[in-house]
């Protein structure tokens, strides 16, 4: 007994100055003693949660002891990732309690808000966190860390695209923590309050820097790196991609970061680069994309990583690639309508645009609520051939299939009326329309929307129906006095049929400021499309109507007196053109491929030629060629020739070979060259 007392005096010892692996040691020995001891187990489990130990803690805390230790066992399978577990044993935990009128402890609530948040479950966690900070006095020195946790969650519910309680509007923590700015910026982003997040991010770093102010310079650059990373990212929504490119570069330089921030940083790089650097996207989504950032992304980072390996796979031209990763992420991301869109841009990009369209029309029977499948039914039908009827047809089916309220929206109708006017169905587009605007009406409390109005009527001006469109139009005049373009339909609708209301409607649009000066008259006499044409005297003058000529003026086109003259041509002749003398036949060849010219070049390098004389030893006679040649030669002399047979004898002409002079011209100027010298420099 009294060596387990030492031992544990030992143990205390070592706990005290951090010791682990000793005290791990010593813990040992004491269970070798007594392997039941309860302090024993509970130090061991302690220590290999300080060693990081996770699954040995949880096979010694996984034992029937007769302590419970719900929070040690908890934060294990937190660690361990094992969150459905853990949240269920201090559910069970709490049912406990309450059944004896007590309730959980701050560590067991902060660990099970952990818990969900991990989990996704922000609802359940932002109602924990929110009593939390009830119970916890301001002055308390953990209130700030369940503000900050509080203010993440925020920020999580509004990036999920849930709806945030009126309880907990997103408020600005100014001056306080810069963990508490930092979360305060990620809710304003997820707001799209770009302007407000980016002082919220500069106002964090500022005070990063000043509470790690006794820190090394490397440790400051890492704890900044996120704050970094964030900036970086309002920087790209904002469309600055220049410095956003910059920033994520910055970060990728800093050594030894949290494994997350590095990966998103490489993955919004890649997003930014697109098809500009495949090479090096293709490393960086690596970065993004390795087995230990599994645990540790959410379920919209990890999927937003998996589109662009998708996309980058997809601009590679990796298409088996691209499409069996797809395939694998439909079977659990069946909603995701981009995997069904990829997985027919591939075999768009094959050419295979058929195969592209039967494979959506088979994703859309799976999904037929999808506009982006069926949007992408209608561009690819459209792509294949033009087939405006085919287009028309599908975009009719997937209207039919909605809700009665959401058939006419004005971007469905908007699609339709221009397929229509494309296939030359014009008559149907303004039945839609007229259709649509009725639907609108009825369905409104106030009238049809301005914007499905103005479409409707440009639609019908386009249509030449101009007393419908000048009655749309007068109802947006009336509806905003102001708006000169509905002022100027008006006024081309009435110019068709109501020439006195146009120019009453005329005076009311905005006059024309910085304008050139220019010659009315002139403008009005020119004719579009027309060719300048000369005009008689008579026409210049001007006939009258009872003339019986065609008047002249603004209106109408000059006549031109007289048939057109024809002028000839005088032919371009060379300067030393001689009429008598018989032209060269040879006049349109160049001239090194005439006549004199190969003779020339003959007679200086052919056979019989100056340069061929005293050529070779005296009394020596070559056969094969001599020196470079294929054959070898002769010194003991020259073998007379055999008799060949007789050649009938034609008509003497001057016969030039080209492969002899082809072969002298070579030869002469390989011996042309310089021979190198003997005993030369270096």
């Amino acid at each position: 007994m009294s060596n387990i007392q030492q031992l544990f005096g030992e143990l205390e010892r070592h706990v005290k100055r951090e010791e682990h692996e000793k005290a791990l040691t010593i813990t040992d020995k004491i269970l070798a003693i007594d392997a039941k001891d309860k302090d024993a187990l509970h130090c061991k489990a302690v220590t290999l949660i300080r060693l990081e130990r996770y699954t040995d803690a949880l096979t010694i805390l996984n034992r029937p002891l007769e302590g419970k230790f719900v929070f040690e066992k908890a934060y294990c399978l937190y660690r361990t990732n094992q969150l459905s577990d853990g949240a269920t044993l201090i559910e069970s935990r709490r049912k406990e309690l309450k059944a004896q009128g007590q309730t959980l402890s701050w560590d067991l609530r902060h660990l099970e808000a952990q818990m969900l948040y991990r989990m996704e479950r922000y609802q359940e966690c932002i109602e924990l966190y929110y009593g939390m900070l009830k119970d916890t006095p301001k002055s308390d020195e953990g209130y700030n860390d369940i503000l900050t946790n509080f203010n993440a969650c925020k920020a999580a519910v509004l990036y999920s695209g849930e709806t945030l309680d009126d309880r907990w509007k997103v408020e600005d923590v100014i001056k306080t923590t810069y963990e508490l700015s930092f979360n305060s910026a990620c809710a304003r982003i997820s707001t799209g309050e770009y302007t407000q997040a980016l002082k919220l991010l500069e106002e964090a770093k500022t005070l990063c820097r000043e509470t790690l102010h006794d820190y090394d310079e490397e440790e400051i650059e890492q704890e900044m790196a996120i704050i970094i990373v964030q900036t970086a990212y309002v920087y790209q929504l904002l469309g600055r991609v220049d410095q956003a490119r910059e920033l994520y570069h910055s970060v990728l330089k800093i050594k030894a970061l949290e494994v997350t921030v590095p990966a998103v940083a490489a993955n919004n790089l890649v997003a930014i680069q697109k098809e500009e650097d495949l090479f090096d996207s293709a490393k960086k989504i690596k970065t993004a994309t390795t087995k230990s950032l599994g645990v540790k992304f959410f379920s919209s980072q990890k999927r937003a990583i998996a589109m662009n390996e998708l996309l980058l796979n997809l601009y590679q031209s990796k298409f088996v690639a691209c499409r069996d990763a797809a395939k694998n992420l439909v079977k659990t991301q069946p909603d995701n309508d981009a995997l069904y869109l990829i997985l027919a841009a591939t075999m768009h990009k094959q050419k295979k645009t058929a195969k592209a369209l039967e494979e959506l029309k088979e994703y859309a029977q799976l999904r037929p609520e999808s506009v982006a499948i069926e949007f992408a039914i209608v561009q690819l039908e459209l792509i294949n051939g033009s087939d405006y009827v085919a287009a028309i047809e599908s975009l009719q089916k997937f209207l039919k299939a909605l809700p009665a309220n959401e058939q006419h929206r004005p971007g469905y109708v908007a699609l339709l009326v221009w397929l229509y006017d494309q296939a030359g169905q014009g008559e149907k587009g303004v039945e839609l329309l007229s259709e649509a605007s009725a639907v609108w009406a009825k369905n409104s409390s106030s009238s049809m929307p301005l914007a499905l109005l103005r479409q409707t009527a440009a639609f019908k001006l386009r249509s030449h129906r101009y007393k419908e469109a000048a009655k749309d139009y007068e109802e947006l005049v009336r509806a905003d006095p102001s708006d000169p373009a509905s002022i100027a339909g008006l006024i081309m609708a009435y110019s068709e049929f109501e020439p006195a209301l146009a120019e009453k409607y005329g005076a009311s649009l905005p006059e024309m400021t910085n304008a050139m000066a220019l010659d009315v008259e002139a403008l009005e006499k020119v004719v579009p499309g027309l060719k300048r044409e000369y005009v008689s005297q008579e026409n210049a003058s001007g006939a009258g109507f009872g003339s019986g000529r065609r008047p002249t003026g603004p209106g109408s086109r000059p006549r031109r007196s007289g048939a057109r003259r024809l002028r000839k041509r005088k032919p371009l002749l060379p300067k030393s053109y001689d009429a008598a003398a018989a032209p060269d036949p040879e006049r349109w060849l160049p001239k090194r491929d005439r006549a004199a010219a190969r003779l020339a070049r003959t007679r200086k390098t052919g056979a019989g030629s100056k340069k061929d004389m005293g050529k070779g030893s005296q009394g020596m006679n070559m056969e094969g060629g001599g020196i470079g040649g294929t054959g070898s030669a002769r010194i003991a002399g020259r073998e007379l020739p055999k008799p060949a047979a007789p050649v009938p004898v034609a008509p003497v002409e001057e016969v030039i070979d080209v492969a002899a002079i082809a072969k002298a011209k070579s030869a002469g100027s390989s011996k042309n060259k310089k021979k190198k010298g003997k005993g030369g420099k270096w």
